[in-house]
């Protein structure tokens, strides 16, 4: 994790999470690069040239952005490069990180009421589903702590294409804070609860091997309120997902209802995209033929 990309639009909600990015450069030595994503208005005024507004949007942006690091940083020696673009936030911030070669994308959550949380968190969501590189959201309230316990969500195993570099950055954070590593499931029932304790994700496990996870399957109609009755109950620093293998996942983005598990973890998640997921869909693609 050599550069950490800190998402910020200069909100209370985008500076916690910019706070919390910048205590895990700390642990890990990393560069920070400070990004943010505006918007030129339209302007009606013929007479002031639109590139001259465009500049003076970009010049103040910087300012901010200088700021808004110093504020964070104060005199700790971390490298920070602040950067910013005109365009659409989301794809400006999976462009910068991957042109940065960042190892982690960290983006805040700004709390409120439902229809509130839908509009200011679609950003987050969009990152959440389309990225490449694995990222971190931080709900407004959380603050940062060494990370001794992390919960990973799962519905089913790891998939038989998976990289087996899938899960590297867990096996990076839980060796520095020496984590305990737990694997979790999510059951309608307790006849289902049961089967699926039974039915242990061993790939999975097998990549955690070092780690030692602890697996088990919990109860709960519902998943937001399953897992955030389990983070309390476990004293839980982080929750990881694995969004674009999993049914559990295609659950909470696909699904209004349950992807509202952005909006109302209470604790910073990490999303873990499968990195190789176009070398996996050539492989089924060329298995597929040969039937």
């Amino acid at each position: 994790m050599n550069t950490i990309l800190i998402a910020t639009d200069f909100s209370e909600a985008s500076r916690n999470g910019a706070a919390y990015g910048f205590q895990l450069a700390r642990a890990f030595d990393s560069k920070i690069i400070l990004f943010n994503a505006y918007m030129a208005m339209p302007v009606t005024v013929t007479e002031i040239p639109a590139n001259v507004i465009a500049d003076d949007l970009n010049k103040y942006t910087q300012q901010q952005l200088q700021l808004e690091a110093r504020s964070i940083i104060g005199r700790s020696k971390v490298t920070v490069e602040t950067i910013c673009k005109e365009g659409p936030a989301a794809d400006n911030i999976l462009e910068i990180a991957k042109e940065k070669h960042a190892g982690l994308i960290v983006a805040g959550m700004k709390e409120g009421d439902k229809g509130v949380r839908k509009m200011l968190g679609s950003t987050a969501t969009e990152l959440a589903r389309r990225t490449r590189i694995p990222m971190v959201i931080v709900p407004e309230k959380a603050k940062y702590t060494d990370i001794s316990s992390i919960a990973l969500a799962n519905q089913s195993d790891a998939d038989p294409y998976a990289d087996n570099h899938l899960l590297d950055l867990i096996q990076e954070i839980a060796g520095k804070f020496h984590s305990k590593l737990y694997l979790v499931r999510v059951a309608k029932n307790r006849v289902k609860a049961a089967y699926e304790t039974l039915n242990r994700p061993f790939k999975l496990i097998r990549m955690m091997e070092s780690l030692d996870p602890a697996y088990g399957a919990i109860e709960g109609k519902r998943i937001p309120e399953a897992l955030n009755h389990f983070i309390e109950g476990y004293h839980i620093h982080m929750l990881a997902m694995l969004p674009h293998q999993h049914s559990l996942l295609e659950r909470w983005f696909m699904k209004s209802a349950t992807r509202s598990m952005v909006f109302e973890t209470r604790i910073p998640l990490l999303i873990l995209p499968d990195l190789h997921i176009e070398k996996k869909d050539h492989k089924r693609f060329q298995k597929e033929a040969w039937r």
